[in-house]
C-alpha cells in the first residue's frame, strides 16, 4: 500500500533537505544564521508546526576553520585596534610534532612557550623573566610574573610533549629548587622576556679609541628588552638586544657622578663548556650625544686622570694617571693636587702598585716643599731619624693620596640633639675614605680662615647605648656618615670635629629616622 504526502509534510521536507544537503561553504557562522532565518521564514506560511520540525535538524553543528572565527568575532575587533592580536603557533615549523596553538596577549618582545612548542629563541644559559599567557578573556588584564618577578638564569629544557623548564634556584635552597615548571602546566602558555643588563651591573665606558673614560653603574632598566638577533658561532650562541636604562656616569675628568639616560645595543654571548651567558660589550651607547662603549666591571687599571699645572697657577705641565682609584687625590711630577692639605692625614700609594707606602699607615702631612720637585713631608716615626718624605716626582706613574679622617683607637659620645645617649670606639677602619668637599670657613677670631674637609666614612665601631632596655650593654655595628676635619689657621693638625648623617647598621637606626632625630658623633 502506498503512503503520499500531505502538502503540508512535502514542504517540510523539501526545507529539511535545504539543510541536510547543502554544501559546505567558506560563509561565518553569523551569515549561515541568516540563511536559517530565510529557511524558517519561508516554512512559517505553513505553520507553526513546520518551524519546530526545522528547529531540530539546523541546530546540528557545522565544522568551522578557527582562522574563520577570528575573521568574525566582533570582540576580536576590539582586540586587534589594542595590537592584541591573536597569534597561531605551530609547532611543526620548528620541526616538533604538528601541534597548533592559539595564544593571546602576546607582546612584540615576548617569546612563547606553550605546550610542545618552545620559541627556539628560548636558550639555556640566559636571563629570563616568566610570565604566565593570559585567555581570551583576560586579554587585558595584566598577569603577574612568575618567581616573585625576578630574572633567572634559564638551566635546562627537558625533553618529550610536556618540557619541563628548570631555572637556577634560589639562594640557599639549592638542594630544594622550586624554580620549574612544565610547558603544558597552562594552556594558554607562557611568555618569557629576556633580560641581559640588570639593576646593579657596572661597566667601564671606553670611547672610539679604546680609552677608559669613566664609569656606569645600572639604576634602573627602561622598557623591555628586545632581542635583534641570535647567532650560533663557533665560540658558543650570541644574542644582539636593545636596552634603554637609567645609569649612574661617572667620567674621570670632573669625577662627579650622575643619572643619565643610556641606550645601545647589547652583546652577550654564551660560550661553550660554561652553563652561563656573559656580556661582551655594549655597542652603540649614547650619552650627552656621544658614542661610547660599554664593558662589564670596573677596570681600575684603565681609570685615566688628566691633570694640568696650570690650572692650579703652578709651572704649565699635563700629566695622564692612568689606574687612579675614585677617592685617590694625584700627585705626579710638578702637579700636587689642591685638596693636599698639610695638617690632614693621609694614606700614600705609588700608582704602579696595590702596596701602600709607609707601611700602609695613615700620617699626616707636615709640608709640601717649592720648586720643580715637591717634597712631602709627613709626621716622622723618630724626630731624630726623620724618613717620612718623598718628592712629588719619585714614581714617574704618579701617586695617589687617600684622605682620613677616622682611625682605629679615636672614641666618640653619641647624641641626638642635644641627649646622650651612648658611646662609640672605632674598632676597625679598613674601607676607603673619600672627600666629598673641601669649604674655607671664618675662624673665631675672624681674621684668618679655617679649613674643613668633608670625608665619608664607612668604620666598625664597639657601640654603648644608654638608652633604655639596652642594658649597657656593647655592639660590634658598622657605622657610616661624613665626618668634618676641621684645620686651625694657626694650627698645623687637623682632627675631627664631629661626624654627621650618620647610620647605624642596626635596629636602633629604625628608631631615630622614624622621630626624625639625627645622629651625631662628637668626639
Amino acid at each position: 500500500m502506498m503512503m503520499t504526502n500531505t502538502p503540508e509534510e512535502e514542504l517540510q521536507l523539501e526545507a529539511m533537505q535545504r539543510v541536510w544537503q547543502r554544501k559546505p561553504s567558506s560563509l561565518s557562522v553569523f551569515e549561515e544564521s541568516v540563511e536559517l532565518d530565510d529557511i524558517f521564514t519561508s516554512a512559517s506560511q505553513v505553520g507553526p508546526s513546520l518551524i519546530a520540525s526545522c528547529a531540530s535538524p539546523a541546530t546540528k553543528p557545522t565544522p568551522i576553520h578557527e582562522e574563520e572565527v577570528f575573521e568574525c568575532e566582533p570582540d576580536l575587533e576590539e582586540l586587534v585596534d589594542t595590537g592584541l592580536q591573536p597569534v597561531k603557533l605551530s609547532a611543526s615549523d620548528l620541526g616538533d610534532f604538528p601541534a597548533q596553538y592559539i595564544v593571546y596577549g602576546l607582546l612584540p618582545h615576548q617569546l612563547p612557550v606553550v605546550g610542545v612548542f618552545v620559541d627556539n629563541r628560548v636558550v639555556p644559559g640566559f636571563k629570563y623573566k616568566v610570565s604566565p599567557l593570559p585567555s581570551k578573556e583576560q586579554v587585558r588584564r595584566c598577569l603577574p610574573y612568575l618567581f616573585n618577578g625576578k630574572a633567572l638564569t634559564l638551566k635546562s629544557i627537558g625533553r618529550g610533549y610536556a618540557r619541563r623548564f628548570t631555572f637556577e634556584a634560589d639562594k640557599g635552597c639549592l638542594n630544594n629548587n622550586e624554580n620549574y615548571f612544565w610547558s603544558d602546566n597552562r594552556p594558554e602558555g607562557f611568555a618569557f622576556e629576556m633580560e641581559i643588563v640588570s639593576e646593579g651591573d657596572k661597566f667601564t665606558i671606553y670611547d672610539v679609541m679604546q680609552e677608559a673614560q669613566g664609569t656606569l653603574e645600572v639604576l634602573k632598566i627602561e622598557g623591555p628588552q628586545i632581542e635583534i638577533s641570535t647567532e650560533y658561532t663557533k665560540n658558543g650562541i650570541e644574542k644582539r638586544a636593545k636596552v634603554n636604562f637609567i645609569g649612574k656616569v661617572e667620567f674621570y675628568e670632573t669625577g662627579v657622578a650622575k643619572p643619565k639616560p643610556v641606550s645601545g645595543t647589547v652583546i652577550c654571548i654564551k660560550q661553550k663548556g660554561k652553563s652561563n651567558a656573559e656580556i661582551r660589550k655594549i655597542v652603540n651607547v649614547k650619552i650627552n650625544s656621544h658614542r661610547y662603549i660599554l664593558k662589564p666591571g670596573i677596570y681600575k687599571t684603565d681609570r685615566r686622570v688628566v691633570v694640568k699645572g696650570e690650572d692650579i697657577n703652578d709651572i704649565p705641565t699635563r700629566y695622564t694617571i692612568n689606574g687612579l682609584e675614585h677617592y685617590e687625590l694625584p700627585v705626579v711630577g710638578t702637579y700636587v693636587d689642591p685638596r693636599v692639605i698639610p695638617g690632614f692625614c693621609y694614606k700614600v700609594r705609588p700608582n704602579d702598585r696595590k702596596e701602600r707606602l709607609f707601611e700602609g699607615r695613615s700620617l699626616r702631612l707636615l709640608s709640601i716643599g717649592m720648586g720643580y720637585a715637591k717634597r712631602l713631608t709627613f709626621a716622622p716615626d723618630s724626630l731624630l731619624e726623620p724618613n717620612n718624605y718623598l718628592w712629588s716626582d719619585n714614581h714617574p706613574d704618579g701617586l695617589g693620596l687617600e684622605p682620613r679622617a677616622l682611625e682605629k683607637g679615636m672614641k666618640f659620645t653619641i647624641l641626638a640633639g642635644d641627649q646622650n645617649i651612648g658611646t662609640a670606639t672605632v674598632w676597625r677602619a679598613d674601607l676607603p675614605q673619600k672627600e666629598e668637599k673641601m669649604e674655607r670657613v671664618p675662624s673665631s677670631c675672624g681674621k684668618q680662615c679655617a679649613i674643613e674637609k668633608y670625608i665619608h666614612v664607612d668604620v666598625l665601631c664597639h657601640v654603648r647605648m644608654n638608652i633604655t632596655g639596652s642594658n649597657g650593654e656593647e655592639h660590634l655595628l658598622r657605622v657610616y656618615g661624613l665626618a668634618v676635619v676641621r684645620k686651625e689657621p694657626n694650627s698645623n693638625k687637623a682632627s675631627v670635629v664631629r661626624v654627621e648623617s650618620v647610620g647605624i647598621d642596626s635596629q636602633i637606626n629604625v628608631l631615630f629616622v622614624q622621630t626624625h632625630t639625627e645622629l651625631i658623633f662628637k668626639p
